[in-house]
């Protein structure tokens, strides 16, 4: 096997707050890029690289499908007279969606196409480190019988939809042989196989601090000696203490049991030129949701880069945050007014990103101690950084004063529109003003953000020895972004009504519902 995936929502293709592209993916673009043939389920046993096909739109609900809905059925000039129309058709959306995924051919007794037995991709959205352990078939039934409806305050979208997603990639042919099968799980069975598993992608950790920005809360782990989160199980961690920002010291003893049980599989693989690429955590606060409102100031801090060995660089830097930070259609107004409107401090966003950065100097030092002890056995570097954490802080628009310092490949030099990493926004002549490398939640990369996830990956893969048939096609990777390519031009009304923009933000709030 020459690729096996381990991740979160970004690594699954999660887009728009659906489980929708994984055949967009950076993971899948590795893939093609090396030259394996690829295969959706639908496909199987066609393929050396299997991803999920999510039908409706993907899990739990895809905007980008509600808005071209709208736009197709009221243009992109609406009145207020057809708001009622318009929260119809979204609900509308939401209940196709339901529908599929409970009772038709997404639903969780039912079998994914061509008796396909495994993914290459195991990603699924909304996993934190420990879940890659936890979360088996067998706990997914279980949630998904027990829960009700999976929306809120009228807007009700596929229960259990964390569980469902998760269920259909751990065990798509729900054969009872796989119902405990972890992501490392499979990652123990394809080492046995009598091929084992030359490279893999290894990127957990962001959902360790997201919900932050998600809820613009904090519910940080206690590091109390006594309520030890790697102990614990997932519906305790979940459901009974939901936390939703580990502290450094709580983090640092879970991503340590993580690349232990790694490890520990990988001695007993049958490929002798193993590979694990790690991805670093991304400071979360630089997300387009989380909108920066009210005065800015300038902060130095000291963050890490880290090197392909593991080996950590402090480099001092100066970066722009601000009073507040709100949901991104909401301005300073919503905090001056003291409703209930939830909103984080300068404070708070500080010390979220200084719990990351601490994240991924743990992760930097545990890397470079594995690999130390391999070097020191007489072995080859078996472990390799990818320091996706630093390319994104320096992509990042208003983190940087609005002059990004990232270095984009030379294709994107003359395109036009640019992109950047502001919230998404289409203009009255069906233009892309800004954004274009996040999704229209606010949170997860759009394809063309997969494309420079996967070039970072390429960069560190070819040194390692990684052999790719062919480069990134570019174009290729434009074309199928169709937020770039073909504009959801309704984006300036939803900017400009409220109550749409409200609605748009009940939907994004049920990615943090299980």
């Amino acid at each position: 096997m020459k690729l096996l995936t381990i991740g979160d929502s970004v690594s699954q293709g999660f887009m728009s707050l659906a489980a929708a592209r994984t055949d967009l993916s950076y993971s899948t673009l590795l893939a093609r890029a090396m030259g394996l043939e690829l295969g959706e389920e639908y496909t199987y046993p066609e393929g050396e690289y299997h991803y999920p096909a999510w039908g409706a739109g993907g899990l739990p609900l895809n905007i980008e499908a509600m808005l071209r809905r709208l736009n197709e059925r009221y243009g992109s000039d609406l009145s207020l007279f057809e708001v009622p129309g318009v929260l119809r058709t979204i609900h509308g959306v939401a209940g196709e969606t339901k529908a599929y995924y409970e009772t038709g051919p997404g639903s969780a007794t039912i079998p994914a196409p061509g008796e396909i037995e495994f993914f290459h991709n195991v990603a699924v959205q909304g996993f934190d480190v420990a879940d890659s352990w936890l979360v088996t078939p067998n706990l997914c039934r279980q949630e998904i019988e027990l829960a009700h409806d999976g929306g809120g305050e009228g807007l009700i979208g596929p229960s259990a939809a964390f569980y469902r997603t998760a269920l259909k990639v751990l065990n798509p042919s729900l054969q009872e042989e796989y119902d405990d099968f972890t992501q490392l799980g499979w990652l123990q069975r394809h080492v046995d196989s009598a091929e084992g598993v030359e490279n893999i992608l290894l990127w957990l950790g962001a959902n360790n601090a997201l919900g932050t920005v998600i809820s613009l809360d904090i519910k940080q782990t206690p590091n109390d000696g006594v309520n030890m989160p790697e102990e614990m199980d997932h519906v305790t961690r979940d459901k009974v203490r939901g936390w939703n920002l580990w502290h450094p010291a709580d983090f640092e003893r879970e991503y340590e049991k993580l690349l232990h049980k790694v490890d520990e599989i990988m001695q007993g693989n049958k490929a002798k030129d193993w590979k694990v690429f790690v991805g670093t955590v991304p400071v979360v606060t630089i997300v387009p949701l989380a909108k920066g409102v009210g005065p800015e100031a300038e902060i130095d801090i000291e963050r890490p880069v880290i090197a392909p060995d593991g080996t950590c660089e402090e480099v001092p830097d100066r970066s722009v945050y601000y009073k507040y930070y709100v949901w991104f259609p909401l301005d300073e107004d919503v905090v001056r007014d003291g409703g209930s409107t939830p909103y984080l401090t300068i404070h708070d966003a500080i010390h979220i990103d200084e719990s990351v950065r601490q994240y991924n100097r743990t992760l930097a030092r545990l890397i470079s101690e594995l690999n130390r002890s391999y070097r020191d056995n007489g072995e080859p570097q078996r472990y390799y950084v990818v320091d996706l954490a630093d390319a994104m802080q320096r992509m990042a628009w208003k983190r940087n004063q609005a002059n990004p310092t990232y270095k984009f490949p030379d294709y994107f030099k003359f395109i036009y529109p640019k992109v950047n990493t502001k919230y998404y926004y289409v203009n009255a002549r069906g233009k892309l003003a800004q954004g274009g490398l996040f999704s229209l939640d606010g949170v997860h990369p759009s394809a063309i953000a997969h494309g420079l996830i996967a070039h970072e990956f390429i960069k560190v893969m070819t040194d390692a020895g990684v052999e790719f048939a062919e480069g990134l096609n570019w174009p290729e990777i434009f074309a199928n972004d169709l937020l770039y390519s073909q504009p959801v031009t309704l984006m300036q009304w939803l900017y400009e009504h409220e109550e749409l923009a409200e609605r748009i933000l009940g939907v994004i709030q049920l990615f943090r519902r299980r």
